[in-house]
């Protein structure tokens, strides 16, 4: 009865994983069609190389946009040689996630363009802002959550994966966040495209720089929530107290708010005394009572307040 009862549990928590994995990747092509395909922005990646291809592509050719262009097709053709490569070098566990993350986003994709789903088309530069923001938001939420989950969505991911593993002293970000600045940048493609003859410079210019910086936004916006839900919503905070009544303020910290104290021996450089360093970690709803109860048993100590980011163990959130 153990085994079954264990085995159903891990049919239990894989079906819900893959099932959560389908819903990002549905929600990501969901939102790339509406909001960033369809009014020409590039915001880095594969994704972004999809979408030149088919803006380009689009006025001339409708019928290969709709083709082999449509960007679910170009978006698994250019991320089989680095699926392959994630299978080869990489852990497989993330080498499948990111192969069913892809064929399902390239899926959806190409289904939305083929039953003529609605797009969200700025028609002015306000509505313009409107979709790189709404777009970039919500893709910076399923990108974090994906990462949190060892998902990703392919191209530039797998790059910076293998990157790191060959040489973890690199800083693959920057690499990472230089590809898909490049990506952007060949955005202004498509203003290239609808230069016309006797058009002005200032008229030209806008054309070519407007996609580029409406997708260096998007890009930008995207990355920042991305790292915000890595790193984790629930942000703690860290008291270093330096104090002459260390025992009287760890005694009430731990009775009282029943955090943890771990205290260290530390010497003032400038008066050479010797001091008690208290480190206490607790959640923002505490923070006033940490200083009530510090004020209370030395007025005098010295504090200095830091933030933490996915506080784990006792008392916090427990270890996967």
């Amino acid at each position: 009865m153990g085994t079954k009862k264990i085995y159903g549990t891990q049919i239990k928590h894989y079906s819900l994983y893959y099932l959560f994995l389908v819903f990002l990747a549905f929600s990501r092509s969901l939102i790339a069609y509406v909001f960033i395909i369809s009014n020409g922005f590039a915001p880095g990646g594969v994704g972004g190389i999809s979408s030149i291809i088919y803006n380009a592509t689009l006025p001339y050719r409708p019928d290969l946009a709709a083709t082999i262009f449509d960007p679910g097709i170009t978006t698994i053709i250019m991320n089989i040689p680095l699926l392959i490569i994630a299978v080869i070098y990489l852990n497989k566990r993330f080498a499948l996630n990111t192969m069913l993350v892809v064929a399902v986003y390239s899926g959806f994709m190409y289904m939305f363009g083929a039953v003529g789903f609605p797009k969200f088309l700025a028609t002015d530069n306000g509505l313009l802002l409107l979709a790189a923001l709404a777009g970039g938001c919500i893709n910076g939420v399923i990108c974090g959550l994906m990462l949190r989950n060892s998902m990703s969505m392919g191209g530039t991911d797998i790059l910076g994966k293998l990157i790191y593993k060959h040489n973890p002293a690199i800083e693959t970000h920057w690499i990472i966040f230089g590809l898909d600045l490049l990506t952007s940048i060949a955005s202004g493609t498509l203003g290239i495209l609808k230069l016309e003859k006797g058009i002005g410079a200032s008229e030209g210019m806008t054309l070519v720089l407007k996609p580029i910086i409406f997708s260096i936004i998007s890009m930008m916006v995207s990355s920042q929530i991305a790292d915000q839900i890595i790193a984790g919503l629930q942000s703690s905070i860290v008291f270093n107290i330096i104090s002459d009544n260390p025992e009287e303020i760890a005694k009430q910290l731990t009775t009282k708010l029943h955090r943890g104290v771990t205290i260290s021996h530390g010497i003032g450089y400038f008066t050479g005394k010797e001091h008690e360093v208290l480190t206490c970690v607790t959640s923002k709803r505490q923070i006033n009572k940490v200083k009530d109860i510090i004020a209370e048993a030395d007025p005098k100590a010295f504090t200095f307040i830091t933030k933490a980011h996915e506080v784990r163990g006792n008392g916090f959130r427990r270890f996967d």
